[in-house]
C-alpha cells in the first residue's frame, strides 16, 4: 500500500499497542493512512486461536486470500447494538474488554470516560448480511475533538504521511441480493448514521445502488447474470468487498506508481454493471498485495459508475 498506493504509517502508538495484545511472534498489524481513511492491516497467525478456533483474520485468510473483513464504528451502546446483530444471526468472532489498549482507554484526565474495562469491543460476523464484518465498541473518550489517537475517515486535520495523491470515494460491495442487504442495512443502522440508497443502476451483467453509513459511501452491486468480472468476484470471494474506488488529483503518477510496485493497471472499456461509462476510469489489480483491488478516475470527474 505505501509503495503501490502512496498510503503512510498512521496512529502508530495505537497499533503498536495492539500487536502487543498478541503474544504470538508471527502475529503483527499496522495502521495506514490511505486516501483519507485508515486502514488496519492484520498479518494473523495461522497457530493463533480463539475459544479452541482459528482467528476469524486467518479464516478469512485461508478461504478468500487478502481481503477486506470489516469495517471499525463506534456505537452508542454496545449492549443494544450486541443483541441487535446477534438477533440477526451475526456470531460474535472476538469479544474483548475496550481497555486491552491503553491508547484506547486512557486520554487523558480531562477526556476519558470510567469503565473501560466493563465496555467491549466486538468483532461480529456480518458479512452475510450486509457484505463486511463489524468491529464495535463504545468510545472511551468523552470528546472527539479533544483526542488524536485514531483518525476516522475524512476527518480533518488528519496525518499527512502518505503522497496524498489519491482520495477514498466508495467501497464497492458484491452481494447476492440488493433488497435483502438494503433491508439488513435499514435493520442495523439508525436513520441518522446511514443515507437513503440513492445512484440506482443497472446493466447487462447487474445492479447496483449506493449509501453512505457513517459518511463512508458504499456501492452495492448484485450480479444478473454468470458473465462479467462482478460475477467472478462473487463466485470467488463470496459476498464482500471487491474493490476500493479512489479518485486521483495525478492519475499518471497514481498508474505509474502502482505499475510500478507490481501492479497491473488497464483501462475499462465497460464498468462492472457491463455499461460503457461516460468518464473512463483505470483498473488496478493489485487484491493479492493489499487486499483489495483498486478503480481510480481524475479527481475532477467523481463519475457516477463502478
Amino acid at each position: 500500500m505505501i509503495d503501490g498506493l502512496g498510503a503512510g504509517p498512521a496512529e502508530q502508538p495505537l497499533a503498536r499497542e495492539i500487536a502487543q495484545i498478541i503474544p504470538d511472534p508471527a502475529y503483527d498489524v499496522d495502521h495506514l493512512e490511505c486516501g483519507e481513511a485508515i486502514f488496519q492491516v492484520n498479518q494473523p497467525s495461522p497457530s493463533m486461536l480463539y475459544n479452541g478456533q482459528k482467528s476469524v483474520h486467518q479464516s478469512y485468510l485461508d478461504r478468500f486470500g487478502p481481503c477486506v473483513t470489516n469495517l471499525n464504528f463506534f456505537v452508542d451502546d454496545h449492549a443494544h447494538a450486541h443483541a441487535l446483530l446477534s438477533g440477526m444471526g451475526a456470531p460474535t468472532h472476538i469479544r474483548g474488554p475496550s481497555s486491552a489498549a491503553c491508547a484506547l482507554a486512557d486520554y487523558g484526565r480531562d477526556n476519558s470516560r470510567a469503565g473501560a474495562d466493563e465496555r467491549p469491543f466486538l468483532f461480529m460476523g456480518s458479512r452475510e448480511l450486509i457484505g463486511f464484518d463489524l468491529e464495535i465498541m463504545e468510545p472511551n473518550f468523552l470528546h472527539f475533538t479533544d483526542q488524536t489517537v485514531q483518525y476516522p475517515a475524512y476527518v480533518q486535520p488528519r496525518p499527512k504521511t502518505g503522497d496524498g495523491n489519491l482520495r477514498l470515494e466508495r467501497l464497492i460491495v458484491a452481494v447476492d441480493s440488493l433488497e435483502a442487504s438494503l433491508g439488513n442495512i435499514e435493520a442495523l443502522f439508525a436513520p441518522a448514521c446511514r443515507s437513503r440508497p440513492y445512484a440506482y443502476r443497472e446493466g447487462p451483467q447487474g445492479r447496483s445502488f449506493r449509501v453512505t453509513l457513517g459518511g463512508i459511501e458504499i456501492e452495492y452491486a448484485q450480479p444478473l447474470s454468470q458473465n462479467g468480472s462482478l460475477a467472478q468476484a462473487r463466485a470467488r470471494y463470496g459476498q464482500g468487498v471487491i474493490a476500493i474506488d479512489f479518485t486521483a488529483r495525478e492519475l499518471d503518477r497514481a498508474l505509474d506508481r502502482a505499475t510500478a510496485a507490481g501492479a497491473r493497471a488497464s483501462r475499462q472499456d465497460d464498468d462492472l454493471l457491463g455499461n460503457v461509462p461516460a468518464q473512463h476510469f483505470h483498473h488496478i489489480e493489485c487484491r493479492a498485495s493489499t487486499g483489495f483491488d483498486v478503480i481510480v478516475s481524475p479527481q475532477a470527474e467523481r463519475q457516477f459508475q463502478i
